[in-house]
């Protein structure tokens, strides 16, 4: 090879290599995938390459991407080595690709901030972690109309729960085993202190809202956002995903009940006023934000953003009988688009605020009771026990659906309209920015 090319190629590769770098991080830290494409292609065009010599595939394990430069091209492919939550690297990133654009910086400058994000720690302490989750599943029970105790009892169970999910994890465990190991655990504590002391006169509460730090909530709503902006694929991938997700919860909860010979909790309308409920709806989104790693400055949008889901919601179910999904869709889109509002003075991308305040409407109870109804049917013994886990089975599980297609599209509607909206002045900063770049 001639040593011209060699050199041209040498730069392409590394140019390639900064871009699956960005993609991997924003898909380990649980960004949808139109983020990853449009922040890649960002910072792909700041390296001279643009739409038409840019090439890429996103699955849920694996980034593919081929570059050109009209002469040379170079196909790279790169694992995504785990999956998680991580608002702030989401944040940072693109924060950091609209930088790296609009100042110029070269490839090493890029990287090097690029990796300053990679290693930059958890924004909050593991206890305070534990706890918030901890306090979040106390407010679920609490929005399932538990009393005071058992909101403590849940609390106590998912720290507990959660506390073990993070050992396993670190020891590499099985994703789907330790999810179901903690499920077990929570469930069990949970069980054990509600069917051994009068401490609570809402046990099913304090056991249904033991385990809802397991559902896969972000994942839940990056797979119907994934389908809606047309990648189907990685869509469907986070789909099946999150039904594996889901039936582990079941499972561990299942052999938590039998050990204890107790019933599967059942969702069952709010008792409490509205200022319990905005405190509850406040609390648990406040918590899932901590867990997502929010940056500071958004943790109170999260909790007021939580408030408003969760008291629209239940006006219109409560006041108005207006249907779960429905309700669910109202509470979404208002709360989203008080997020909207505010992406633009935080300077943050619109899910690191619009996400954390829905998941306290995710129905986790109506997916793991549809995944119960499974395992029944499978111990059916007769045509009329059959039919009962049947209907136990895809009458919540329909619902479950309904309502998160619902959420899905209350979080997504708002960004897709202000994307819209602000497109032209984006399109306008990076044309000026490109304007300013040196020939």
């Amino acid at each position: 090879m001639h040593p011209e090319t060699q050199q041209t190629t040498a730069v392409l590769e590394k140019k390639l290599d900064l871009l699956l770098r960005t993609g991997q991080l924003l898909m380990q830290s649980g960004a949808n995938s139109d983020r990853i494409d449009r922040n890649v292609k960002r910072i792909a065009l700041h390296f001279g390459i643009s739409g038409n010599k840019l090439h890429m595939h996103i699955t849920l394990t694996t980034l593919m991407m081929t570059i050109s430069d009209g002469t040379n091209s170079i196909t790279k492919f790169k694992k995504i080595l785990e999956h998680g939550v991580n608002m702030t690297t989401v944040d940072g990133i693109s924060r950091l690709t609209w930088k790296a654009l609009e100042k110029g910086y070269s490839p090493d400058q890029y990287k090097k901030e690029l990796n300053q994000i990679a290693d930059k720690k958890h924004a909050y302490p593991r206890w305070l972690i534990i706890l918030s989750v901890g306090l979040a599943c106390g407010g679920f029970s609490t929005l399932f109309g538990g009393d005071w105790s058992a909101n403590l009892i849940a609390s106590f169970s998912a720290a507990t729960g959660l506390f073990i999910r993070q050992e396993l994890h670190k020891k590499h465990i099985n994703n789907y085993l330790t999810i179901a190991v903690a499920a077990l655990i929570s469930s069990l504590i949970a069980g054990i202190i509600t069917s051994y002391t009068n401490w609570t006169t809402t046990p099913q509460d304090a056991i249904a809202g033991a385990v809802l730090f397991l559902v896969p909530g972000v994942l839940m709503i990056n797979s119907l956002d994934d389908m809606i902006g047309n990648f189907t694929i990685i869509g469907t991938t986070r789909a099946i995903v999150t039904i594996l997700c889901i039936t582990s919860i079941a499972f561990g909860m299942i052999v938590a009940m039998q050990l204890l010979g107790i019933k599967p909790p059942q969702l069952t309308p709010p008792a409490h006023n509205k200022v319990v409920i905005v405190f509850a709806g406040a609390l648990s989104a406040a918590g899932f934000a901590v867990l997502f790693n929010v940056p500071f400055r958004t943790l109170w949008l999260c909790a007021l953003g939580g408030s408003i889901a969760v008291l629209t919601r239940n006006i219109l179910r409560l006041d108005f009988a207006v249907n779960l999904p429905i309700a669910s869709l109202a509470g979404a889109l208002l709360s989203s688009t008080w997020a909207t509002y505010w992406v633009h003075k935080v300077h943050t991308p619109g899910h690191v605020i619009s996400i954390p305040p829905v998941i306290p409407m995710v129905p986790g109870v109506l997916a793991y009771t549809s995944m119960m109804g499974m395992f029944s049917f499978a111990k059916a013994h007769d045509s009329e026990q059959k039919l009962s886990a049947l209907l136990q089975m895809f009458s919540p599980g329909i619902e479950f659906v309904l309502t998160l297609l619902c959420i899905a599209l209350g979080v997504t509607i708002p960004n897709f309209i202000d994307r819209f909206y602000s497109s032209k002045a984006k399109q306008k900063r990076i044309e000026m920015a490109m304007k300013q770049k040196p020939l």
